[in-house]
């Protein structure tokens, strides 16, 4: 009898499951809205304001405030909260007893990350009919305000709350993402027993973490704190590479932090540590708060323009949400045991999954995202210091050239917030662009033929690439001659010029292709897709010239700039044609 391989494809109960959970919230959402809506309606309390003593009509069960946090709990199969003990905003030690707790206030589900462990986070209802967020003291007395008035909870105890005072409910939110013994089964079902071999225990891995700066803000100590408290469930202790100006700040926190310099050095740092210690090196970016892997073999999407089939799919895919250090040792293990032995791997590079289910389930020449990669520790490549963006995609071009291979997991995901942090290697860019264009003018000398300027995110025009191995050395790099110019002289002398002297215009065989003066016509004939035709409507009448880099909407409603690869698609697909005649 010939064994049969099980399917790994998406399965129609978990999909019954998540769309059931999805439609669960929703409708909490908007019982919630309604609930408000009709209590305000009938005004209320019939009064301005109330205490947390007054009772709401029906009790508290009916009130706004109880529909108001059951929307921020995880709710059971039946649509019930956890108990006030077990939500978030209850104390984690003494504390106001809940049992004793005023009529008008609830234990919300979520936690303010500066709280102390014995205060606990509260819902309390307003006289004309909404919900207020405060805090309720172990006295219990409830505070309306952190800070700024005689009465708030800092002024009230003589010290600024910062991160240090609400780590522990940080910490029990973070156990919380991760169930125990989610890494175990995720081993055990995701990696074949000759895989299995390869699985290094902690302590044979050196996480690096590259940051800079993020340690003295309150929005910068959360994410800090979030990630390293992922590594503490495992009983691991990460290394932090940081500025010397932020040294003492991320160390008075209660991290392993070491000086690293800026971007580059600090990561070459980090795989030298590594390597004199015989570790492997996983670097790890300071925002990420969940690490996911989705269970699924290559499904086929053939012919669709869309997401809206992969997204179906995707609620019918088993996922594990993992600790890093399960995340590392299994890509780890997907290297060794592969027959090629590739030096590097990494996660899928955005956090959208639907975009990997139609793909391969591991890339062998693919881009390597610095936010989170395993680095064997017998590699010899470095990160290059004359970068100072960009420099992963380089990185990876440098495995490639040495190595041959990488090990992209394209099943597997990080939740990050990118580019929205304030330090780290987003204060080395700027709005118009030019540092991003520099990286990529030595991306294209040195690695000619494999990148490309990629025209479909949104971002400063020519600032963001699109990889290709396979085209290494196939052809002269593409590099703007004003950017050639600029790579070795100071960013402020260049910054005015280089934005004048890089046109937006096209050249060589797009120029012909697509006359600038050209005007573009809608033919009415119509696509199955909605959004191919609005954007046709709305190029109906205008230039090439003009209606490149316009924004439109796609199907899943993320604005899209428009441009020549979106041209040709709609001419190939004859909703568009184009009157070379000037206009008079």
């Amino acid at each position: 009898m010939v064994a049969t391989t099980k399917s790994r494809g998406p399965s129609a109960a978990n999909a019954k499951q998540a769309l059931k959970k999805r439609k669960q919230k929703a409708l909490v959402k908007e019982k919630a809205k309604n609930v408000e809506e009709q209590c305000r309606k009938k005004g209320g309390y019939g009064k301005s304001m109330v205490s947390i003593w007054d009772r709401p009509e029906g009790g508290i069960e009916k009130s706004p405030a109880y529909r108001k946090m059951i929307t921020r709990c995880q709710l059971d199969d039946k649509g019930r909260p956890p108990r006030p003990e077990d939500r978030d905003g209850a104390p984690l030690k003494g504390g106001f007893p809940l049992d004793q707790y005023p009529p008008n206030v609830i234990v919300d589900g979520l936690r303010a990350s500066w709280l102390p462990d014995d205060w606990a986070q509260v819902i309390k209802n307003t006289g004309p009919g909404g919900s207020y967020l405060g805090w309720m003291s172990p006295q219990g007395k409830f505070f309306y305000h952190r800070c700024g008035y005689p009465s708030a909870m800092e002024e009230t105890l003589g010290r600024k709350l910062t991160i240090k005072d609400g780590l522990n409910g940080l910490m029990r939110n973070v156990r919380k993402i991760v169930k125990p013994g989610a890494d175990k089964e995720f081993l055990q079902e995701c990696l074949s027993p000759e895989e299995r071999k390869h699985i290094l225990p902690g302590d044979k891995f050196l996480f690096g973490i590259v940051s800079a700066r993020r340690a003295t803000t309150e929005s910068g100590q959360h994410d800090i704190m979030i990630i390293e408290g992922h590594f503490k469930q495992v009983g691991v202790k990460p290394v932090w590479y940081v500025d010397a100006d932020s040294l003492q700040d991320y160390k008075n926190l209660g991290l392993d932090a070491k000086v690293g310099g800026k971007l580059t050095p600090a990561r070459n740092m980090a795989l030298d540590d590594a390597q004199k210690q015989g570790r492997v090196c996983v670097q790890v970016s300071d925002d990420i708060s969940k690490w996911t892997y989705y269970d699924c073999e290559k499904q086929n999407f053939k012919g669709e323009t869309g997401f809206t089939k992969a997204n179906k799919a995707l609620l019918g895919v088993k996922k594990h949400i993992v600790s890093p250090l399960a995340a590392a040792q299994f890509i780890l293990a997907k290297m060794r045991s592969d027959p090629d032995k590739p030096h590097l791997g990494g996660v899928f590079p955005t956090g959208n999954a639907a975009m990997a289910l139609g793909g391969a389930e591991y890339g062998k020449e693919h881009f390597i995202l610095g936010d989170f990669f395993v680095s064997e520790p017998a590699s010899k490549v470095r990160f290059d210091t004359k970068m100072t963006l960009k420099e992963d995609y380089d990185y990876t071009c440098a495995h490639l050239h040495a190595h041959g291979s990488v090990m992209r997991c394209q099943r597997m995901f990080i939740q990050v917030k990118h580019c929205t942090n304030a330090g780290g290697a987003v204060a080395a860019r700027d709005t118009a662009g030019v540092k991003e264009k520099q990286n990529i003018a030595i991306l294209q000398e040195k690695w000619p033929g494999v990148f490309s300027i990629n025209g479909r995110r949104k971002a400063v025009a020519g600032s963001e690439v699109v990889m290709s191995w396979k085209r290494y050395g196939k052809k002269e790099a593409n590099v703007e001659k004003p950017l050639k110019k600029v790579l070795n002289k100071p960013l402020k002398k260049t910054l005015k010029t280089t934005l004048k002297k890089t046109s937006a215009k096209p050249t060589g065989a797009r120029s012909v292709s697509f006359p600038s003066s050209a005007i573009l016509q809608y033919t009415k004939k119509e696509s199955k897709v909605e959004y191919l035709n609005k954007r046709c409507k709305q190029a109906h009448g205008k230039s090439v010239e003009n209606f490149i880099g316009m924004k439109y909407q796609d199907g899943n409603g993320e604005t899209k700039s428009y441009g020549y690869a979106d041209l040709k698609y709609d001419i190939a697909g004859g909703r568009l044609v184009m009157n070379k005649q000037k206009r008079s």
